[in-house]
């Protein structure tokens, strides 16, 4: 049986390519109309829990779908929690206890989108976006130090536990990258599973996302959502020529820009 797929999508907004050019914002008109065309496949909408659980029997009912978005953007309270909450679909956020009011300030060029304060992600949770966690402040895990892996794994968690009243169970690794020893900290730590992007594997400590960006179209977004678009990732999106040419046979929103920061 396949698994569900996982979205991950970012930021709410109407950005350029130069104003975003690492392609987190998607315009609010076109996250409803995603929502919209996985309702019009008849998707089966997963809350965390729920992913879990079929997790751990490996069974899920048919096309199945998690909705993620990264970072804690303002956005995603004030865009899109309504649209989800119209919709009753429920999602989570990976969050940044260490940058709770701050700005995306790891993005250059793009470092002063807004992020929730402690008191937006708590309201978060009462519209049905569950907040889980996403590291300390955005740093890349791979390669870190293991007292530098405590702190953006282990601290992150216990910082959202006091923020929340409840542990984390779940951890997307910033940027989808990860290692060994960052996969084992998210062990040791206690959660219960975690995210990685494109990741080509079923270790429940790096299940793969897909991310959706600005250049995406109904017939692309359409083709992330089934089973084929791993394959059609592996095969031909890692390289850059051909994934121009699949660009133009799907059609393209905004024009590309940077990688997705994850």
């Amino acid at each position: 049986m396949s698994r569900p797929t996982v979205f991950m999508w970012h930021a709410l907004g109407d950005r350029t390519a130069e104003t975003d050019p690492f392609s987190v914002f998607i315009p609010v008109t076109a996250f409803a109309r995603q929502l919209d065309l996985l309702i019009e496949r008849k998707s089966h909408f997963l809350d965390l829990d729920g992913y879990l659980r079929g997790l751990e029997r490996n069974s899920w009912p048919a096309r199945s779908v998690l909705v993620t978005l990264d970072d804690g953007y303002v956005s995603t309270l004030d865009d899109a929690a309504p649209l989800l909450a119209a919709r009753s679909i429920p999602a989570v956020c990976f969050a940044l206890p260490g940058r709770l009011g701050g700005t995306s300030a790891w993005m250059p060029g793009a470092s002063d989108n807004r992020l929730l304060d402690a008191d937006g992600l708590r309201e978060l949770e009462t519209h049905g976006v569950r907040v889980e966690a996403h590291g300390w402040d955005h740093t890349n895990v791979p390669g870190l130090s293991p007292a530098e892996l405590h702190h953006q794994i282990t601290a992150t968690r216990s910082a959202l536990a006091d923020l929340l009243g409840r542990e984390p169970i779940a951890f997307a690794y910033p940027s989808g990258r990860h290692d060994a020893a960052a996969r084992q900290a998210v062990r040791d730590a206690g959660y219960s599973l975690a995210f990685g992007v494109h990741a080509d594997t079923d270790d429940r400590w790096a299940i793969s996302r897909v991310d959706v960006n600005p250049t995406d179209t109904d017939t692309s977004f359409r083709l992330k959502a089934t089973r084929l678009w791993p394959l059609a990732y592996r095969t031909l999106g890692r390289v850059a020529p051909v994934r121009r040419g699949l660009h133009r046979v799907v059609g393209t929103g905004r024009a590309a820009g940077g990688a997705s920061s994850g």
